[in-house]
């Protein structure tokens, strides 16, 4: 006896229209990018601070990774919330 009720089966159509919900929103990657930005700006949501030559930079860890495996690897090799660059980097 089971006290779940007992649901009506579902049509393959049905299923198939559940699991295959599409959206596509113009410019998606670039409104992102520009939030990720404006959010940096406002020092929002930064996780990580970038250290050149004594300039801290605060910056999204996930940004950061996604866009340089140099990040990735150190990222991957430290939790720190503070990562300070070698000297031969120029901040600008």
């Amino acid at each position: 006896m089971s006290l779940c009720p007992r649901r009506p089966p579902v049509s393959p159509q049905a299923r198939a229209m559940a699991q295959t919900l599409q959206m596509e929103i113009p410019n998606f990657g670039n409104s992102i990018l520009e939030c990720l930005n404006e959010q940096r700006l406002q020092g929002l949501y930064c996780d990580v601070s970038v250290v050149v030559k004594g300039h801290a930079f605060k910056a999204h860890r996930a940004v950061l990774a996604a866009s340089s495996s140099y990040f990735r690897d150190l990222f991957n090799s430290s939790k720190s919330s503070v990562v300070e660059l070698p000297a031969a980097v120029q901040p600008q």
